[in-house]
């Protein structure tokens, strides 16, 4: 981790950056970006509350800011110049729930009934329900099925399901 140089007394909070357009620039300049898993690791320093925040690749922060988050920006920003991504998650596995449907790319809900360790977060959309995530969960596991067949017969692997993020 980069050293870094705050003022004694001067704290922000993550909304705080984002309304201060002054504080953010401030901010970034002492930023931290790392990769955990499937997720970006942003560190802002001492002097932010929350300090540490974690963007997964639905472009959501895991703080109560959300999409809102100024960690978010920053991940933006990191990707836009060159920044190493994040690994994709396998076929069918989702360690946060989509930003979008990947079925119909209405917004999706967080569901606890659909959540599972082997498939992760459960999602529902608000078009087609719980259809369009077992809809996607099928065209994963199909997926699966034909890398592995194509992989017995010598064939070059089929193409990947379209990312889901970023």
């Amino acid at each position: 981790m980069k050293p870094t140089f705050q003022p004694q007394g001067m704290s922000a909070s993550a909304l705080s950056l984002k309304c201060d357009p002054t504080a953010l620039q401030m901010a970034l300049a002492e930023v931290d970006i790392s990769i955990i898993g499937y997720f970006y690791a942003i560190d802002f320093g001492p002097g932010v509350r929350p300090q540490h925040h974690r963007v997964g690749k639905n472009a959501i922060c895991t703080c109560y800011l959300g999409e809102l988050c100024p960690a978010v920006d920053v991940v933006r920003a990191y990707l836009a110049a060159g920044g190493e991504r994040a690994p994709e998650p396998p076929p069918g596995y989702y360690p946060v729930i989509p930003a979008k449907c990947p079925i119909c790319h209405a917004r999706v809900a967080f569901d606890v009934k659909l959540s599972s360790k082997y498939r992760g977060a459960g999602w529902r959309c608000e078009v087609g329900g719980s259809a369009h995530y077992w809809q996607r969960m099928g065209q994963a596991s199909a997926l699966k099925f034909a890398r592995k067949q194509a992989i017995q017969q010598g064939l070059p692997p089929p193409e990947p399901l379209p990312a889901d993020g970023w």
